[in-house]
């Protein structure tokens, strides 16, 4: 089933048509990237109004939709409102500033707009269930951020800096297949690996440290995401019993996961484990959020989630330890939710690896 017809399938019956601007809804609905462009939708028809830039390449590339070149916009979305005889619209309250509702509502008269959380609430329950193509695009992602890991493990020696290493991972990213990459890596060395996104600066790593990279690609607009905390030279007591207990702790909430159970009780199973081996304070974000056509996206597994977590989804599990001035550990893998369990789309090793 197109995503088009799922959404209009999911309206609810309050719902007469919606109104969606932002990028990515955008490419998740209709597989366009572009830097704009709105998709409107009623229950049985569909638009993707788009600018001259990207007209030719939406008319080949879009299907599941009519393609109309955006020149009065708001007098555009009237007139097709009106034909269809829809009174109501609603837009995404999450995504939609206050000076986009005014112009909307000025360039509307006549139309209602719903700027409840029913439209975010449809969108993130439909994004969050993966189908088989979306979870084949993020398997492949991975593979591609797994090959480059191995490939960075043989670059990382005393002397490179923190962003040398980032612009490999990129380099080898981008030759592997990756269409883009979704964030700015975070590569921190030394006593910078206590800083959870410490991006990248000009520090050379030494002997004796450790370097946390958190990094992922894209492949036909879905994400992957990893990170791994190698050593450099040899480890301390100290710098072993952190990282055991982050993967302790990381497979504690894995072996937790599963469709069903809440994004709390997944970030419980590994929180317990730091907090019992007396790290509890240094562990200060959650355990994992959902992954998509965005880095980060619905649903997550953190201690203030209490609903369930649905078959289907992609989420990260990167529980860590991070103390201050001093080292960092995080280990993460992205995982897909089943009924009995998960699984674990990542296969680089985590094993404590000391280059």
């Amino acid at each position: 089933m197109n995503k088009i017809t799922r959404l209009q399938q999911a309206m609810p019956a309050s719902m007469q048509a919606i109104v969606l601007r932002d990028g990515a809804n955008r490419f998740y609905l209709t597989g366009m990237k572009s830097s704009a462009g709105t998709v409107l939708a009623t229950r049985n028809k569909a638009w993707l109004l788009i600018d001259f830039r990207y007209l030719e390449e939406a008319e080949n590339k879009v299907k599941n939709c009519t393609v109309l070149e955006e020149k009065n916009l708001y007098a555009q979305i009237k007139t097709l409102l009106e034909a269809e005889q829809i009174t109501s619209l609603s837009v995404h309250a999450g995504l939609v500033s206050l000076e986009e509702f005014r112009k909307l509502q000025a360039g509307l008269p006549g139309i209602t707009l719903d700027g409840s959380e029913a439209l975010s609430t449809l969108m993130d329950t439909l994004r969050r269930e993966k189908d088989e193509d979306e979870i084949a695009c993020h398997r492949k992602a991975q593979q591609i951020t797994d090959h480059t890991f191995s490939h960075i493990c043989g670059y990382i020696r005393p002397g490179v800096t923190e962003t040398d290493i980032a612009r490999e991972i990129g380099v080898t990213l981008t030759a592997l297949g990756s269409d883009d990459k979704n964030f700015n890596f975070i590569v921190a060395s030394g006593p910078n690996s206590s800083l959870p996104h410490g991006f990248a600066t000009n520090r050379l790593v030494r002997k004796g440290d450790f370097v946390t990279m958190d990094f992922g690609c894209v492949y036909r607009g879905y994400c992957s995401d990893m990170t791994r905390t190698v050593a450099v030279g040899h480890v301390t007591e100290e710098m072993r019993r952190v990282y055991d207990t982050v993967l302790t702790a990381q497979k504690a909430g894995i072996a937790a996961a599963r469709a069903g159970v809440t994004g709390r009780e997944v970030d419980g199973a590994a929180r317990r484990v730091i907090e019992e081996a007396g790290y509890g304070p240094y562990f200060g974000h959650s355990f994992g959020h959902g992954v998509g056509v965005e880095i980060h996206e619905a649903p997550n597994a953190a201690p203030s989630v209490e609903t369930a977590l649905p078959a289907g989804a992609v989420i990260s599990a990167e529980p860590g330890i991070y103390l201050p001035g001093k080292l960092g550990v995080r280990i993460e893998d992205v995982i897909i939710l089943t009924e009995d369990g998960c699984r674990n789309l990542t296969r680089a090793p985590k094993e404590l690896l000391v280059l």
